[in-house]
């Protein structure tokens, strides 16, 4: 009798043993289609970046999001995390590089230290000044040619999200070079927008964004660059007298995916994340520029005073930052002037 209880409950465990084997291949081998072939196994993707919860950006990576899972079926999940949560802006980069994570929202100046060719997007006064000039610039061949240089450090440009032209602000009008020397400026860690400062006669400090209120506040730094929603959300106009509006470069985001996790990946997910793409820059682009009129007319109604460079100071500007030009032609070689090259046909 015992005997045959001690078999019973043999066979009772070997059972559960069996069956948890049994569920356990069916997770991992997938789903299957209506045909009865096997679907792949779900993908999730890790989409970080430093922007508010709800910012323009913000906005563009939930499109991005809702496409790709639509596209899919939902076998990829996009998980985002905004407000820097993976990390700073150089961290979460690097997370991408490392394959840590899987893509990220970054302003193409915190690439100086991954790829530095792409700083050539921070040369000042190179962009057009025309909104729809400059999204067909991002569209073209030559901002892909450049855009493919991030691939030699592990990484793949899907493209860029423009969000806004750059204005100067400081404790006065910044509508001349000369204004600028003696000045100190929070600056974004690309050699560069570095050289930017220098040129004018200003001092730039590589300062971290959420410390640059204080700064500003503290007098450590007088002055720094950014479209008028980033200032605003940032409360900087609280701490500075005028803003200058130069248009003199982009504050635009690369979208980054790890390429060894994207090389990985059936053609339909990156036909899926294409459209995700394109749909996310659409929506960025839209409420960057209607966040930027809202925020002019509250920053004026609160004492913040508007400084519009004339045409023919645009051209002094102009000038004086063909050295930038210069340095970084001298900086990066042929390589660098090929490229740069290109941009500039390619603008013309």
């Amino acid at each position: 009798m015992k005997k045959m209880k001690f078999l019973f409950y043999v066979m009772l465990v070997m059972s559960f043993v069996i069956a948890g084997c049994s569920s356990s291949s069916n997770s991992t081998s997938g789903n299957k289609d209506e045909g009865g072939n096997s679907k792949s196994s779900s993908i999730t993707i890790k989409f970080g970046h430093s922007s508010a919860p709800n910012s323009a950006r913000d906005l563009g990576a939930q499109k991005f999001k809702e496409v790709v899972e639509a596209e899919t079926d939902g076998q990829v999940k996009v998980e985002i995390y905004p407000a820097s949560q993976l990390g700073n802006p150089t961290e979460i980069v690097q997370g991408v590089q490392m394959g840590n994570i899987e893509m990220v929202i970054s302003p193409t100046s915190f690439m100086g230290g991954f790829q530095p060719l792409i700083t050539l997007l921070d040369i000042p006064f190179l962009m057009p000044k025309e909104k729809e000039k400059l999204l067909s610039l991002q569209d073209s061949d030559a901002m892909r040619q450049l855009l493919d240089q991030t691939e030699s450090v592990g990484i793949k440009a899907l493209g860029i999200w423009h969000t806004g032209y750059k204005q100067f602000t400081g404790p006065k009008a910044l509508n001349t070079p000369e204004a600028f020397k003696g000045l100190k400026f929070r600056a974004m860690p690309s050699p560069v927008i570095f050289e930017q400062f220098k040129t004018l006669g200003a001092s730039p400090t590589d300062l971290p964004f959420a410390e640059t209120y204080n700064a500003l506040q503290t007098g450590t730094i007088n002055g720094q660059e950014n479209p008028l929603d980033t200032t605003y959300d940032m409360k900087l106009h609280e701490v500075q007298e005028v803003t200058t509006l130069t248009d003199h470069g982009v504050l635009d985001q690369l979208i980054l995916v790890n390429k060894t996790f994207y090389d990985g990946l059936d053609q339909s997910i990156k036909d899926a994340m294409q459209k995700g793409f394109e749909a996310g820059r659409n929506v960025t682009v839209e409420k960057t520029y209607e966040n930027i009129e809202n925020v002019r007319k509250t920053m004026e109604a609160s004492g913040m005073k508007f400084v519009e460079i004339s045409d023919d100071e645009r051209k002094v500007f102009v000038e004086e930052m063909q050295a930038v030009r210069d340095f970084y032609v001298k900086e990066f070689g042929d390589e660098g002037k090929k490229l740069l090259e290109a941009i500039e046909k390619a603008i013309e």
